[in-house]
């Protein structure tokens, strides 16, 4: 077990008196800076000792890891979305995270994508959210979900998240700053981390890469803020993830919301915020990742979780690759051009979403992986034709 643990570098340090291994998130005036690996010895550590470590590990410049200054004006109204299909304390723990935001959303809406058998309307009035506006979406779908909560939105910016998060109380005010600062801004990541850290499967999935993508401010174009390597702007986890993901409403309605063959509750089993983000940048607009903008995510606990999440990241990302090669023929001639920049990326041990894996790394997760991204297209067809149908009934 690895505990979690925060310091914010403006106030006095505290003692970790409890021996063991620490995972330590370090935040300079309420933002995040790093989450650093720490081991306490026996005895535990004394506040001068924890100052002066994170001192030699934290960045040295805090201030470097923030974004462009400056704002457009007026900071836009948010419309937060949380999809569920499952009455749950941790849905209440993360409607709670919305009431207690220090920029107040000016909508909360809940889709159940389960309503016929989730009790959630029954138990948002038992939790008294009775400022919650809740969609039902019967149709299976996580796609669907997202869409039905962008149609009852009326915040110009809608911020999606999931039931089973703990959201930092600043989340909603560094998205909608995010957008202030920038008119060309049409979709804002944020930085995901895990709640805890208290089982094998748990720590695999850091190992694996985990939600976080660092502590740097990072915008994405097709102009001058292009992301590194050959397969831009293909390897579109870069950009972050659908739990923490924010639109200008007005343009993911004219990108036509999430693509409903892709996302949980599909065959496809996920791919659609790889899709989305890929589609806003390759629309000529700019996605931002701000890892102010900070929730934290419960991992799944178990092996047998853990192993069936590896195996749909694979079929996902592979269904998403399948949708942009059958529905663009420019995007195919793009694809092809990656194709021996994909396979490093995917099998190479050093490439970027390898690389911090070590020998313990579970092979069998690897292979789950790999009969994912073989799965990918057929699934994407199958869930493309099951859409057909259901259009034609």
């Amino acid at each position: 077990m690895v505990r979690i643990a925060q310091l914010e570098l403006t106030e006095p340090a505290p003692a970790l008196r409890e021996s063991g291994p620490v995972r330590l998130l370090v935040r300079d005036a309420g933002r995040p800076v790093a989450f650093l690996p720490i081991t306490v010895p026996a005895g535990g550590l004394t506040p001068d000792e924890v100052t002066a470590l994170v001192r030699r590990a934290a960045p040295p410049d805090a201030a470097a890891l923030a974004g462009p200054a400056g704002s457009t004006g007026r900071v836009p109204t948010a419309t937060v979305v949380v999809t569920t299909c499952v009455a749950s304390e941790s849905l209440a723990r993360t409607l709670r995270g919305v009431r207690a935001q220090t920029v107040a959303p000016v909508q909360t809406v809940v889709v159940d994508n389960r309503p016929a058998t989730s009790g959630v309307a029954e138990f948002l009035a038992a939790e008294g959210f009775t400022e919650v506006v809740l969609v039902r979406e019967p149709q299976p779908g996580l796609s669907r979900a997202r869409n039905a909560g962008l149609a009852a939105a009326t915040g110009e910016i809608v911020a999606y998240t999931d039931d089973d998060v703990v959201l930092d109380s600043r989340w909603v005010e560094s998205l909608t700053s995010a957008f202030a600062a920038d008119e060309r801004i049409a979709c804002v990541t944020g930085l995901i981390l895990p709640l805890e850290l208290a089982t094998p499967a748990q720590l695999i999935f850091e190992e694996f890469g985990g939600f976080a993508k660092g502590f740097q401010v990072r915008d994405f174009d097709l102009g001058e803020h292009r992301g590194p390597g050959a397969l831009y702007p293909y390897a579109a986890g870069v950009f972050g993830t659908g739990a923490n993901s924010s639109f200008r409403a007005a343009d993911l309605r004219a990108l036509g919301g999430f693509d409903e063959t892709l996302g949980m509750g599909t065959p496809a089993l996920g791919g659609e915020d790889l899709d989305i983000h890929l589609s806003v940048v390759r629309s000529g607009r700019m996605l931002r990742y701000e890892p102010a903008a900070l929730v934290w995510h419960r991992h799944h606990p178990d092996e047998r979780s853990l192993r069936r999440q590896i195996h749909s990241y694979g079929v996902g990302m592979a269904a998403m690759v399948a949708k942009r090669w059958a529905t663009s023929p420019e995007e195919r001639r793009e694809l092809t051009g990656r194709l021996a920049a994909g396979l490093r990326h995917l099998l190479a041990p050093g490439s970027p979403k390898n690389a911090g894996r070590t020998r313990s790394y579970p092979v069998s997760l690897t292979l789950l992986e790999l009969a994912g991204v073989a799965r990918g297209p057929f699934a994407y067809w199958q869930s493309r034709a099951r859409g057909t149908r259901k259009a034609a009934a």
